[in-house]
């Protein structure tokens, strides 16, 4: 069975901090998403060291910076079927964010962790898009469209509040949704293909890829996502990285 492994290659980002958060990004997991998707979850761990990951573990790295990438990266010897995620500490901690809680900027090193696992879990190989029926395409990204909200999970072991991201149901792809519908974990959004205004979405209209972007979403989160090496740029080039 497929299982995500996290391992921090973060200077600022104690060991004690991720095992934390990735507890609670396991329990969002198992008690949040899969349910929300129907889906079996996929186990979420942590690693002290990439070197550890087995064949076929999906690997998702903590590290300082996008600089980090190039030698930090995850790669593998196994063709076909690479599928990584990356979480960047410095943009969050140095725009006012916090490592487990959402500092005074509301976002976490957590919740980014959350973000990069509850997409990678819902749409692996970055390739699925849905029609809007308005003449464009969004991506398959569930936490992209309400990214700016958050909520709490409490870890089992040391109580500590851990900041996991908000996510988009199934529903919210679905033109025909009906009203009763539940389109996000927390219930921001009314409608299919609507963002909160802290949100983020990746739109294909005729072949053409772009960013769309809610009114109030943050300059230094614009700027990150522009230079992301992840899964956003991947959509945006229609390559994935090796």
């Amino acid at each position: 069975m497929t299982t995500i492994a996290v391992v921090n290659s973060s200077t600022r980002v104690t060991t004690k901090d991720a095992k934390t958060m990735v507890r609670a990004v396991a329990t969002q997991m198992t008690r949040h998403a899969s349910s929300a998707f129907a889906m079996r979850p996929i186990p979420v761990v942590y690693l002290d060291d990439v070197s550890a990951a087995q064949p076929g573990m999906w690997v998702v790295n903590i590290m300082d910076d996008s600089d980090q990438a190039d030698a930090l990266g995850w790669h593998t010897e196994e063709q076909g079927d690479l599928i990584y995620g990356r979480v960047f500490a410095a943009p969050v901690l140095d725009n006012q964010g916090g490592v487990l809680d959402g500092g005074t900027s509301g976002v976490s090193v957590a919740s980014v962790l959350s973000h990069e696992v509850l997409e990678t879990f819902a749409d692996p190989h970055v390739n699925l898009w849905a029609d809007t029926g308005k003449g464009f395409a969004v991506a398959y990204e569930v936490c992209d469209p309400v990214e700016s909200d958050g909520y709490t999970i409490r870890d089992r072991y040391t109580g500590e509040a851990v900041l996991v991201s908000n996510f988009v149901t199934p529903a919210w792809f679905d033109r025909s949704a009906s009203k009763g519908d539940q389109l996000d974990w927390m219930n921001r959004v009314d409608v299919p293909f609507e963002m909160t205004s802290g949100g983020y979405m990746v739109t294909m209209r005729e072949g053409k890829v772009k960013d769309a972007y809610g009114e109030h979403f943050p300059a230094w989160k614009r700027a990150a996502k522009e230079a992301d090496t992840g899964r956003s740029a991947r959509r945006l080039t229609g390559t994935e990285e090796t």
